[in-house]
């Protein structure tokens, strides 16, 4: 038997604030771990901290959680058992979307457009929930729906709950500095907005196509 570690938390950012705040949740962004101290941890998220708009699949670390502030972060971690062959079709998942040649990236579509029932479905592009619900039922869990908020996760999860606390108490395993420097590294305006319109370019036509998996 394995285990797998799905990690929920309350990033210290505005968007993080609002999301709080529109969906009445403790909780803002959801991640998923193939190990216990979180050293390989995977989401959907922004690339850099200086740019919220542009993101996709990304390796989590302690910095990304806290953008490098001196702040609590609180945290909750589920613990859920599988099989090794369960444990492998969620690894070769995971492990299949950072390596496709044809990169996923971030649904921003679908955080701005649920509500209106917009890019729910963008052809490879996720958000953190969706992502995290996918792998999982590689395992072979069943949702009633796959597009949870990371507070409605909160209670689909209960049973495996892990850990309550902050991330900081949890301790979870460093990163390289060469990771953190990048994700911390600024560029001029110019290449920032460049990003921004084709990541939103890319957004609008994958839209037309529906989600492979």
């Amino acid at each position: 038997m394995r285990d797998i570690y799905v990690v929920l938390s309350a990033t210290p950012t505005k968007i993080g604030r609002v999301i709080r705040a529109v969906t009445r949740s403790s909780y803002n962004h959801a991640s998923i771990s193939l190990s216990r101290d979180l050293g390989e941890m995977y989401s959907f998220a922004r690339y850099r901290a200086s740019n919220a708009l542009v993101g996709g699949f990304i390796k989590e670390f302690p910095e990304r959680l806290t953008l490098g502030k001196n702040k609590s972060v609180n945290i909750k971690v589920y613990r859920i058992p599988v099989s090794d062959e369960q444990y492998e079709q969620v690894r070769s998942f995971i492990y299949g979307i950072r390596d496709c040649e044809e990169k996923y990236i971030y649904n921003s579509l679908a955080v701005l457009g649920r509500p209106f029932g917009i890019g729910s479905n963008t052809y490879k592009a996720y958000v953190c929930s969706d992502f995290v619900l996918r792998a999982l039922m590689q395992a072979g869990l069943e949702f009633e729906s796959t597009k949870l908020t990371p507070g409605q996760m909160e209670k689909v999860l209960e049973p495996f709950l892990y850990f309550s606390g902050t991330l900081h108490d949890y301790a979870p395993a460093p990163e390289s500095s060469a990771l953190v420097e990048e994700f911390f590294r600024r560029y001029s305006l110019r290449s920032e907005l460049a990003l921004i319109a084709w990541h939103f370019h890319m957004l609008i036509k994958r839209s037309r196509r529906r989600c492979e998996v």
